[in-house]
Order: structure tokens, then sequence, then C-alpha cells
């Protein structure tokens, strides 16, 4: 009969433990949220902190394009001008009399001519790099940093689009700064040889420096837990912070005039016979005295023009005939890096 006195007394110890479950179900899932959106907000914050250094990244990488280009044509520039001195002198193997005709391929004045539109051709090209050089790098480091806010505020306003970001999170630039300093700066075209950027600390124009950013990312988030009787679910916050820098991440070592590119299958910069107007040699051999060669590395078969001379160590060397024209350069990008503004306060960022 005892035990009959005690049947349903599991009823309760039931309830309540499936009271608990379903708390403890309750939290994990509010705490599985709050991870998804930290994570979610960290994310954004990186995305957002390299990004925006695109504005100078960019910027540097067009400047060294344009440059490049600008080189290529005064290399051009100063071989012109050596063959317009040989034709104008009679030299070169070019004809010369008063009983040659002018117009023969192979006459000075023939070669004269060609060599003359080729030279002012490309001086108009030099004079374009030199103009288009001085409005890439017009904008000062204070218009940049103006820009880098401009568009984190479009990146803002086209979010949930390719080219926006995040709408759950409010953007908020925190810090955008010249960096100081000496590391991450260093790449090595070869072991030993060329050193491409190195020792920022020493700059003494800002606007020459790489630019450091952090971005915070803030949403205020609804707890999953719903509101009952007098309890309110309180929301909480979702923060991410970045910071990136520009930083020189590749090299480019090569001789123009023998490295193959591999969209056509020929060299970058092939050899040039400016001295007719088909493009091609005057004399059957291949006319070494108004060939403008770009040079290259010795041992490899596909340089045609003047080749450089290896000291075994360091790099190659070209004497005052044998000359070559050597690109040793990088990009830039955005590379993230540590938070460097300290403690934040919640004044300094806005939620969404």
């Amino acid at each position: 009969m005892s035990r009959h006195a005690q049947r349903g007394q599991t009823l309760p110890v039931w309830a309540f433990g499936s009271l608990s479950v379903l708390v403890l179900l309750v939290m994990v899932l509010n705490y599985g949220s709050m991870i998804r959106w930290q994570m979610r907000a960290q994310n954004a914050a990186d995305a957002a902190a390299r990004g925006m250094l695109a504005v100078q990244t960019s910027q540097w990488n067009q400047a060294t394009i344009d440059l490049q280009a600008a080189t290529i044509e005064e290399y051009r520039i100063r071989y012109l001008i050596n063959d317009l001195i040989e034709v104008m002198e009679n030299d070169g193997e070019c004809t010369h009399g008063l009983l040659v005709d002018p117009s023969d391929p192979q006459s000075c004045a023939a070669m004269y001519g060609n060599l003359r539109g080729q030279y002012l051709d490309a001086v108009a090209r030099y004079t374009n790099d030199v103009a288009l050089m001085n409005r890439i790098d017009t904008p000062t480091q204070q218009d940049q940093i103006t820009e880098l806010q401009a568009a984190l505020t479009q990146y803002q306003a086209n979010c949930g689009h390719p080219n926006g970001g995040d709408c759950a999170f409010k953007y908020t630039l925190i810090a955008a700064e010249p960096r100081q300093n000496s590391y991450l700066e260093d790449v090595y075209a070869d072991c030993c040889a060329f050193v491409i950027g190195g020792g920022t600390h020493a700059t003494p124009n800002d606007n020459l420096s790489p630019l450091q950013i952090e971005i915070v990312t803030c949403a205020t988030v609804p707890s999953m837990i719903p509101s009952f009787f007098k309890f309110t679910a309180v929301p909480f916050t979702a923060i991410g912070r970045a910071a990136a820098t520009s930083i020189m991440a590749t090299q480019e070592f090569m001789y123009v005039g023998s490295i193959v590119n591999p969209t056509t299958g020929n060299v970058f910069q092939p050899s040039e016979y400016p001295e007719t107007d088909t493009g091609t040699a005057a004399f059957d051999d291949s006319d070494p005295n108004y060939r403008i060669d770009y040079g290259g590395n010795p041992n490899d078969p596909l340089n045609g023009g003047n080749p450089a001379t290896s000291d075994g160590k360091f790099g190659f060397t070209y004497s005052p005939k044998d000359q070559g024209l050597l690109v040793a350069t990088g990009w830039w990008t955005a590379m993230p890096i540590r938070p460097f503004s300290g403690a934040l306060s919640s004044d300094q960022y806005a939620c969404q």
C-alpha cells in the first residue's frame, strides 16, 4: 500500500527536468547565436580593413605600371637619338651620296625620315606617360584617407550587393595613419642582389609611407530567448575589430628583352628595327647598328639582343654598348595586422 501511495511522484521530477533541459537548450542556442554573430562581425571588419586600403595600393600599382611604360619609352628614345646621329653622319652602313635614291630603304635619307618619325612618336608617348604619372601621384596621403572614408561610406551604402558590406553592421574608421617602421617591408628579388622597399621609418614624406588603418564593425542583436511575463530578454552587441596595412607583397624581376609573355608566346620587348617603315631589318645582318635591343640574361636562348654579363654572385652588369633593360620592382596589396589603437571606448564607434 505504501508503494501505491507513491505513484505519480515522478511527474514533478519529469516536469522540472524537462524545463531545465529546455532552459539549457535555449541558453546553448543563444550562446551559439552570439558566437555566430561575433564571427560575422569579425569577418566584416577583416574584409573592410583590407578592402579599403585599395585606395592606396591601387594608386601605387598604377604608378608602377606607368613608370615601367615611361622607362621603356625613355630607353627607346635614347637608342633612337643614337641612330639619328649615325644616319646624319652617314654612318652605320646606310648608303649615301648624290646618286643614291632617297627612297631606297637602305639609304641614310630614308632611314633618317623613319627614325625621325619614330623619335617624335616615342617622345609624344613619353610625354603622355609623364603627364599620367603626375595625375596618378597628385593625391596626398591625406587625400587618400579622405577617399578611404568616402569609400567606406559607399561600402556601407551598397550593403547586400557585390561591392558592399554586411547590412547588419555599422562600419567605423577608427584610425588611418602612416606606418612608420621597418618590418613587413623587404621583398628580395633574388637571394642577395635586389631589395625592394625596406626601412619605411626613414621616409621623410608621409605621402610615400604605407598606410595602416583600423575599422570597427558593430551590430545590436536581439536575444533568441523570447520575452514572457515580466522577463525581457536583453539584446547583445556583436563587435568586430580589424586592422590592415599596405605592403609590397610580390616582386617582379625580369629582363623584358628575354622573358616570354605567356599570352603572346613572344618576349615582352622584342628587338625593334626603327630604321624602316615596315619594322623589319634593312640589312641581312639584322642591323646591329640600328636595332633596339632590350637586353637580358646571356644564358637565355630567347635573348636576341645585347647580352648582360654576370658577375657570378650579385647580378648582371652592362658595358656601355651592350645595355639591357631590367625591371626590378614590386606590387602592393593589403595585409592584416594587429589592431594598434589601444583600448577603445563605446563613443568611438556606432552600432547598427
